[in-house]
């Protein structure tokens, strides 16, 4: 099937989802990103920081990248109607001999997985007993290059996608963090997201937030609290915890 008709048969899918996962479900099939994870600066370092360094740290985090888990919270706003749509969860990120695994476990307002795998994305929403599954093809590097925004990815190969800017220093609830501004370089990713901002912890160098502009000015705010990387994630936490009789269909 095509590109436009897989996407035709999954709009009623993202009508009836959330504000929040519609827009990265969208997000994650339409557009694409990339980015970084662990290694420690010195204060010396943390004093005189620019954009090659942080770039740098980047680099040295990517090589050591296994996996991370961790609190996530999803923010989706419409600026015209002045809305503000928030999901609450949990991550568990897996990359392991080239592969790629990411269960995003939702459990506030309501349950629901999505689960990223083997080129597919399921939705699985257990209050309706319904799984929808769609295949990546070619879309999969877009996939990835979202997911690994702030995870694994080196600053070499964010520059490759974006223009790059170091904004400075900020704290985020308390927390120092480094701001870089991102620009799309490729047009087809531009005409969904302008713009976005990643904010880094200079410890770590995990990221602890995310920002992505949309043209109609409208955002997705990604917080990421309490992270832990290369740790052993359990098998069941990549797996859609089905229950019962539970429908699925095929996009």
């Amino acid at each position: 099937m095509s590109n436009g008709g897989m996407l035709a048969r999954a709009s009623a899918i993202f009508r009836s989802a959330s504000g929040v996962i519609r827009a990265l479900l969208c997000g994650l099939i339409l557009a694409g990103c990339i980015a970084p994870l662990i290694t420690r600066a010195s204060q010396a370092e943390a004093e005189t920081l620019d954009l090659a360094s942080v770039l740098k740290g980047m680099d040295m985090a990517a090589a050591q990248f296994k996996s991370v888990t961790g609190n996530i919270e999803y923010t989706k706003v419409t600026v015209i109607v002045n809305d503000f749509s928030t999901e609450r969860g949990k991550i568990f990120f897996e990359k392991a001999k080239g592969k790629l695994r990411v269960m995003l476990a939702f459990t506030d307002p309501a349950e629901k997985y999505v689960l990223f795998s083997s080129g597919k994305v399921s939705l699985y929403q257990p209050k309706i007993a319904e799984v929808h599954e769609f295949t990546l093809g070619k879309n999969q590097d877009l996939l990835e290059q979202f997911l690994l925004l702030g995870f694994g990815t080196n600053g070499t190969e964010l520059q490759k996608s974006y223009q790059v800017s170091f904004k400075g220093r900020e704290t985020l609830d308390g927390e120092a963090a480094l701001r870089l501004d991102l620009i799309p370089r490729s047009q087809g990713v531009a005409v969904k997201l302008t713009r976005i901002e990643l904010w880094l912890s200079p410890q770590t160098w995990q990221p602890l937030q995310q920002k992505f502009y949309e043209p109609s000015k409208d955002y997705l705010i990604a917080r990421y609290r309490s992270l832990q990387q290369n740790t052993k994630i359990a098998g069941r936490n990549l797996q859609l915890p089905l229950r019962g009789k539970v429908k699925t269909t095929k996009h």
